[in-house]
Formats: structure tokens, C-alpha cells, sequence
């Protein structure tokens, strides 16, 4: 049994290690949207857009979430006009909001700025 705490114990450690490690740039949020996505079979869904510039990039990006009444499903707090942490990675952004959490976001689009 010891072998298995072992190991279980260095492999959380090793995925501590490696989570939150991405190549961050300073970007900057120029707009948000929300869409109110409901429907009878799938429920309430809002989807939010941002546009988001890095120096240069321009890149659309949804984040999607489930409200509720209890407010466990709402959108992220991420800024306009204000400058950010982003890490572009495949298919998805990762950016920090306000406070500092970390916040995955799906590329819909992207434009190279001229």
C-alpha cells in the first residue's frame, strides 16, 4: 500500500507542478458581449465575447456558463479597457480576471492586426 501512496503522492505533485505554467503576454480586452442561448431541450446557456488584442493578434473568444439561481454559474470578472495576463494555447486562451484566477476561454476566430 505504501508503493501506492507513493506514487499517488508524486503524481500530484507533478501535476501541481505543471498546472498554471504558461507563457503569459500582456493583452488587452476591447469587448464584451453576452448572449442569452436558452432553449427547451438544453436549458439555459450564456454565452459571452470578448475581443481581445495582444500586440500582434487580434482574437475572438466565448465563455460559456449555466446560470442559476444560487449564483454558482455566472460570467467571469474580466475588465474592458483594462490591461491583462493572457496565455494562448490550440484552441483556447487562458487569461487572468480581476482577481487574479485563472479563466479558459475558447478561440472562435482570430485576425492578425495591422
Amino acid at each position: 500500500m505504501k508503493p501506492f501512496r507513493l506514487l499517488l503522492l508524486i503524481l500530484t505533485f507533478a501535476t501541481a507542478c505543471l498546472a498554471g505554467k504558461h507563457d503569459w503576454q500582456q493583452a488587452l480586452v476591447i469587448n464584451m458581449t453576452e448572449t442569452d442561448v436558452t432553449g427547451e431541450v438544453r436549458g439555459q446557456f450564456n454565452t459571452v465575447h470578448y475581443t481581445i488584442e495582444t500586440e500582434t493578434m487580434i482574437y475572438f473568444v466565448d465563455y460559456v456558463y449555466k446560470p442559476n439561481k444560487q449564483n454558482a454559474g455566472a460570467m467571469p470578472n474580466i475588465a474592458v479597457n483594462v490591461p491583462v495576463q493572457v496565455a494562448i494555447e490550440g484552441h483556447h486562451i487562458y487569461i487572468q480576471d480581476v482577481g487574479g484566477k485563472e479563466v479558459k476561454l475558447h478561440i472562435v476566430k482570430k485576425a492578425v492586426k495591422k
